[in-house]
């Protein structure tokens, strides 16, 4: 027996699918096709297809995934359960976000807005065909009451699985007379971006070159607009299961605290914590900046006035616009740099205005492009965003190496650091050093390891430019100083379990030497050869007895004090890395019973922006 019916066909820049399901003997004709459109149409309902766009009139409405950064409403918001939008027709929310309902249940819907407004892949419209006869908008109270819990929650769209969509829809539902018209839309160049993008990013949370190229294919075939792009983009960058663990919980901390009207220090240093998390597991950080904008909307800024960088961006980038041709002067390099110092101005303040500038820019572009046909804006707009790409590169590759242990920096890692320092170096020799190099060696979570990696790195780029030494010449020194650190860390772990039995003996150099050399025989059992010399164990030594100390006789008092200077006085003096302290404070804590809160008001480190 016949249980459901679909159709599946191709018109305009969409793929569409039709499932039909409480379908009888009296239903047997229920569409038509012409030329350039299919009609569907039962009791009342009607939906038209054609190649620019969708026509309804009936009982029913629409239905997608959301995708992240999209505005919602505060009470989908607040419910993590909540994976799908859903809107029907004739209804809409007041200023209150309640759902209000009209009889008014015609439009239609061109393909340009339904994936702008909806997700910009796949989309669903339905309608339910019955023998009811009163008001639309009494009916459609009644169908939302029944599928509208299931619709918002399911994960059936997500998978594709629209065999049991349907089935689900038919039995939340519970009319057996009645008739469901589920109409799927995909826009194919979207998809095509989409899950390249996708499989790319998936790998290495990056894209290579020729990766670049083959996406930039796509962009050029099916006309895809920028704003399209980055909302895949970030998408896709939100959904990786090393990012959205830590995305969520940045938004979960953010809905804690718009719901009490004001934000704890303690909310604020987590968020701080999670942003430099998010630096370390190579999150994109405009994945936090999006759920500030949708969240905040400006929540918590007492400036009114624009700062002086945001004004000089806006100026740059509107003389774009000018309606006199002849006023459109190329932007030269003395603008770029600095648009470029505005971006680094703006990131390490947290501020989202100058990333919000360039999407009202692009936007902007797109609009000029459509309505008259130029490219020239968008063309000259992508340039300037060269550089920013060329900035993010440089901050991403620096800062794993500033801040992760095992990150390998190849010869092509350093060729392409090299190469985009030349372009910045075009543009003025300092600024490399100016936006790089010395807010990263100033951030109070730079390890020692770290600063030295940096520092080689900088120092390295010179010698190579002077012809003094090849990229492997400096890659070899960078991974020499990568295996001391991670062999300092073994060797740590080692001595700090020994000197909880041994540290009376161990302020006799016999008593460490034989120490050193059992170590070194445990190192050299679990397959690590490298040499414990003299030097790092006697770093080790020394840095161990530090933290004793502080543990012991500094730690104590600082909470019970809440003396920030002392404890700010040891991590600047003692060599001790900020990150490694903070995690031994939170040990001693934990470890004692207390509340965790006793240790927030000593935390002053955070906020840097890596």
């Amino acid at each position: 027996m016949i249980r459901d019916l679909r159709l599946h066909g191709s018109i305009g820049p969409v793929e569409y699918f039709a499932f039909v399901g409480g379908v009888s003997e009296y239903n047997t004709y229920f569409y038509e096709e012409a030329p350039l459109s299919v009609r569907f149409f039962s009791k009342g309902n009607e939906f038209v297809i054609t190649d620019e766009g969708a026509h309804y009139k009936g009982t029913g409405g629409s239905f997608c995934e959301y995708m992240f950064g999209v505005e919602k409403p505060i009470k989908d918001l607040m419910k993590r359960e909540i994976a799908n939008r859903l809107v029907m027709f004739g209804a809409f929310l007041d200023d209150s976000e309640k759902v209000t309902y009209t009889n008014d249940t015609e439009g239609r819907v061109s393909y340009y807005r339904l994936f702008l407004q909806g997700h910009a892949v796949k989309n669903y419209y339905f309608f339910i065909s019955s023998d009811y006869s009163g008001e639309y908008k009494r009916r459609q109270k009644q169908i939302l009451r029944a599928i509208g819990k299931f619709l918002k929650r399911t994960d059936y769209i997500a998978q594709d699985m629209d065999t049991e969509l349907l089935d689900g829809f038919l039995s939340e539902l519970k009319e057996q007379d009645s008739t469901v018209f589920i109409f799927k839309f995909i826009h194919k160049g979207n998809q095509e971006f989409y899950r390249a993008f996708h499989d790319f990013y998936s790998k290495e949370k990056s894209l290579g070159i020729n990766e670049e190229l083959y996406i930039e294919d796509i962009i050029a075939r099916y006309e895809i607009d920028r704003y399209q792009q980055e909302r895949m983009k970030i998408d896709i960058m939100y959904r990786h299961p090393d990012n959205k663990p830590i995305v969520d919980e940045y938004r979960d901390i953010l809905l804690s605290g718009i719901s009490r009207d004001t934000f704890q220090h303690a909310y604020l240093a987590r968020l701080r914590r999670l942003r430099t998390l998010g630096i370390r597991n190579n999150i994109p950080s405009v994945l936090f900046d999006t759920l500030d904008e949708l969240l905040l909307k400006g929540k918590g800024i007492q400036e009114i006035e624009e700062p002086e960088y945001l004004k000089e961006t806006r100026s740059i980038l509107q003389g774009l616009f000018f309606k006199d041709r002849s006023l459109r002067r190329h932007i030269i390099d003395e603008d770029i740099i600095r648009l470029i110092k505005a971006k680094q101005i703006a990131y390490s303040r947290s501020d989202k205005g100058f990333e919000q500038i360039l999407l009202d820019t692009v936007r902007a572009c797109d609009e000029v492009a459509r309505k008259n046909n130029d490219f020239s804006l968008l063309e000259e707009f992508s340039s300037i965003v060269t550089y920013f790409d060329r900035c993010d590169n440089v901050f991403t590759l620096l800062n794993q190496i500033a801040f992760m242990e095992n990150v390998d920096f190849t010869e092509d890692s350093l060729r392409s650091l090299l190469g985009n320092k030349k372009e910045f170096d075009k543009l003025n020799e300092r600024l490399f050093d100016d936006v790089f190099a010395r807010e990263l060696l100033n951030n109070k979570y730079i390890t020692g390891y770290g600063r030295r990696k940096i520092t080689t790195i900088l120092k390295g780029i010179k010698k190579i430019s002077s012809g003094d030494a090849s990229l492997r010449d400096v890659v070899a020194e960078l991974k020499m100083i990568k295996d001391e650190e991670k062999l300092c860390r073994l060797v740590r772990t080692a001595l700090k379990e020994r000197m909880r039995s041994f540290f009376p003996g161990l302020d006799l150099k016999k008593a460490r030497n034989e120490i050193k050399e059992d170590i070194a025989r445990e190192l050299t059992e679990k397959g690590i050869a490298s040499e414990v010399t003299e030097r790092l164990f006697k770093k080790v030594f020394l840095d161990l007895r530090k933290e004793s100390f502080y543990m012991n006789h500094l730690l104590p008092r600082i909470l019970h004090d809440k003396d920030i200077t002392l404890r700010e006085d040891f991590i600047n003096n003692s060599g001790l890395d900020r990150f490694y302290i903070e995690m031994l404070e939170k040990e001693y804590v934990k470890d004692r019973g207390l509340d965790v809160t006793v240790i927030e008001p000593v935390f002053l480190g955070g906020g840097e922006r890596i």
